[in-house]
């Protein structure tokens, strides 16, 4: 088998654009601080569910059969982006983050459900607990940006509500230049997919 026929993959729920646009806001305000960051473009910021890695092309339709197995089990819902942090210390943080509230519950049922479906084809549990968040910069080695962490853990960061009613499979393809991903199929929470829909694992 050769690389060719590996495609990166991973399941999340999509940003809409008013958020990725006062993320950006944010992230310009802290480039100010000339730290050695790499900030993640914003239109490539999503909430991961689940990353699976490289998968072989032809279990493409049977991971997308089980996540339309999950997504038919439950109804759209509200998350509110709000709080800010770093992982794994403010000592030394390796990654900034922005935080999400989940007050109906659902969010980390729906990734439990995932983790439980895709373990069924053999993709292994994650160990670390589900803690949902935005992944919005990354330290680059053997750097401590000391002033900028302390700037941004001091931020008042909360934005309105957005409407989940989706979830995606989705392509990442390491370039140069950055990642670039591609949705395979997206699903809507709470409808049945028709039988055809798995097929390609291509919308």
């Amino acid at each position: 088998m050769t690389d060719a026929t590996l495609i990166r993959t991973f399941i999340c729920i999509e940003l809409p654009d008013e958020l990725k646009a006062a993320i950006a806001a944010i992230q310009e305000q802290f480039k100010m601080h000339k730290a050695h960051v790499s900030w993640v473009r914003p239109q490539n910021i999503h909430l991961t569910l689940k990353f699976l890695g490289d998968v072989e092309q032809q279990r493409l339709p049977d991971i997308i059969a089980q996540v339309n197995n999950v997504a038919t089990a439950y109804s759209p819902f509200w998350l509110t982006p709000h709080g800010q942090g770093v992982f794994p210390t403010t000592k030394h943080p390796r990654v900034f983050w922005l935080g999400i509230n989940d007050e109906t519950g659902q969010l980390p049922a729906l990734q439990a459900a995932v983790e439980s479906a895709l373990e069924s084809l053999g993709f292994p549990k994650e160990q670390r607990r589900f803690q949902p968040h935005l992944t919005i910069g990354r330290v680059r080695p053997y750097r401590k940006p000391k002033d900028l962490t302390q700037a941004f853990l001091h931020l008042a960061f909360s934005a309105s509500p957005f409407l989940v009613d989706h979830i995606t499979v989705m392509q990442s393809e390491l370039k140069p230049t950055g990642a670039v991903y591609t949705p395979l199929h997206v699903v809507a929470l709470g409808e049945k997919s028709s039988p055809g829909d798995a097929g390609t694992g291509i919308v």
